[in-house]
C-alpha cells in the first residue's frame, strides 16, 4: 500500500466517476499521474523553488495541470506525486478524486508511486486487469495545458490502441509518447518583435519533432523501465556530453547497438540541419517514425509508438529560469492561441502526416490579436 493523502472533501471514490465520465474511446476514463516532485539537485530549482509552486500568468503551474484534468472527460483519478505537505496546502479544496502521494526520490521512482497508488485503487475492478489498465503521466509545469489538448491526445492514443496487439510483439502497447512537429511550436518561436521559445527538433523522415510532456501507456508492459529515467537525465540533445552518455547507456542494453547508433545519426542529422545539404536530407530520410518506434521498444522492452499531437504547447515546460520568464511573460497571448486550435483540420491521427495540412502559424496569431479565439 501507498501513502495516499485524502484531500478534506468529499469522499467519493475514484471508481464512481467511470459511470457518467466515459470516453468515447477507451472503455473507462484513465488514471492521471501528475509529476511533481522535489528535484535532489538545487542547480534544477527555478528562482530556489520547486516549479510545481511557481506562478505564471498569475497563477501556480501545478494547478493548470489539475485543473486540466479535471475538466478532461477522459480522466478519472488524478494522483499528483510530490512533497506532501506543499502539495496539500496547494490543493487543498480540490475533490477527493485528486490525491496526493508522497515523493520517493527520482523521476522514475516518483511516477511509480502514482502508478502502484492507482493499481491499489482498482484492484478489485473486474473490467480488465491492472497490467493492462493503461494511465496518463504529464508534468506539472505545463502552464498552457487544456482539458481539450488532454482529450484529443487521449482519443489519439485509444485510436491506435483500439487497432490491436502490435504487429511485431504481439503485446499491448506499452507506452505512447507524446511528440508536437514544427508548425505546432512555430506560433510559439521568438521573432524579431516578440518573445518566443524556440528549442531543437528531432530530425525524422516525417517531420522535425519534440517531444510533448504527456504520456499513455502500461508501465507494467515495460521490462526495462530503468531507461526511462536514463532518458530523462541525459535529454538534453544540445549536450553532446548528453548525448554521448545516452549512447554509452543504450550500448549495454538489449537491442543497444541499434539504439546508440540511432542516437547518433539523430545527433548529426540534427547538427548539419541548418545546411539542409546532401547529406542532411540523406540521413533525416532514414531517420523513420518505425525505425525510431522499434529502437525505442527494444530498448525499454515493450511496444512504443510516437503520437502526434496539435497542441504545441504540451511542450512548453519550464526547463529553466528563461522559459519561465518568458512564458509568465507571454501566458496570456499563447494560452489564446492554444484556444484557437482545432484538432480535427489540423492532423490525422499518425505522425506521418505532421506539418500537413497545418494552421496558417500567421493566420493564429492574426486571429488571436483580433480577439478571434473560440473560449
Amino acid at each position: 500500500m501507498h501513502p495516499v493523502t485524502e484531500q478534506n472533501c468529499s469522499e467519493e471514490a475514484g471508481n464512481t466517476q467511470q459511470a457518467d465520465c466515459r470516453t468515447d474511446v477507451y472503455p473507462f476514463p484513465l488514471d492521471a499521474i501528475v509529476l511533481a516532485g522535489t528535484h535532489r539537485n538545487p542547480k534544477r530549482l527555478i528562482a530556489g523553488r520547486n516549479k510545481a509552486f511557481l506562478k505564471v500568468g498569475g497563477q501556480v503551474l501545478l494547478r493548470y495541470v489539475v485543473t486540466a484534468l479535471m475538466d478532461a472527460k477522459s480522466i478519472d483519478q488524478i494522483f499528483v506525486v510530490g512533497p506532501p505537505d506543499e502539495l496539500l496546502e496547494e490543493l487543498a479544496g480540490f475533490p477527493a478524486r485528486v490525491r496526493v502521494i508522497a515523493q520517493r526520490g527520482k523521476m522514475l521512482t516518483n511516477c511509480w508511486a502514482g502508478i502502484e497508488a492507482s493499481e491499489d485503487s482498482h484492484e478489485n475492478d473486474s473490467i480488465m486487469p491492472v497490467k493492462e489498465r493503461p494511465l496518463l503521466v504529464i508534468s506539472c509545469d505545463l502552464p498552457l495545458v487544456t482539458a481539450r489538448s488532454i482529450d484529443d491526445f487521449v482519443a489519439r492514443c485509444a485510436k491506435l490502441d483500439n487497432v490491436g496487439l502490435d504487429n511485431d510483439s504481439g503485446k499491448s502497447i506499452a507506452m505512447f509518447a507524446g511528440v508536437v512537429d514544427e508548425a505546432g511550436l512555430k506560433p510559439f518561436h521568438p521573432s524579431k518583435d516578440r518573445l518566443g521559445i524556440k528549442r531543437p527538433f528531432v530530425e525524422l523522415a516525417c517531420g522535425r519533432l519534440r517531444i510533448a510532456n504527456i504520456y499513455v501507456g502500461r508501465p507494467r508492459n515495460l521490462s526495462h523501465q530503468e531507461f526511462l529515467q536514463t532518458g530523462f537525465s541525459y535529454r538534453k540533445a544540445v549536450d553532446w556530453r548528453n548525448v554521448l552518455a545516452l549512447t554509452f547507456s543504450f550500448v549495454k542494453s538489449h537491442g543497444g547497438w541499434q539504439a546508440a547508433w540511432l542516437t547518433m545519426r539523430i545527433q548529426l542529422t540534427l547538427m548539419l540541419a541548418k545546411g539542409k545539404g546532401r547529406w542532411y536530407r540523406r540521413l533525416r530520410k532514414g531517420n523513420t517514425q518505425e525505425r525510431v518506434e522499434k529502437s525505442l521498444s527494444e530498448v525499454l522492452g515493450g511496444p512504443v509508438k510516437i503520437v502526434l499531437t496539435p497542441y504545441g504547447g504540451l511542450s512548453l515546460d519550464v526547463d529553466d529560469q528563461e522559459d519561465f520568464r518568458i512564458l509568465d511573460a507571454c501566458y496570456e497571448d499563447w494560452a489564446k492561441i492554444m484556444a484557437a486550435i482545432d484538432p480535427d483540420s489540423r492532423y490525422s491521427n499518425t505522425s506521418d502526416n505532421a506539418g500537413q495540412n497545418a494552421i496558417s502559424t500567421t493566420e493564429i496569431i492574426k486571429n488571436t490579436k483580433n480577439g478571434k479565439v473560440d473560449k
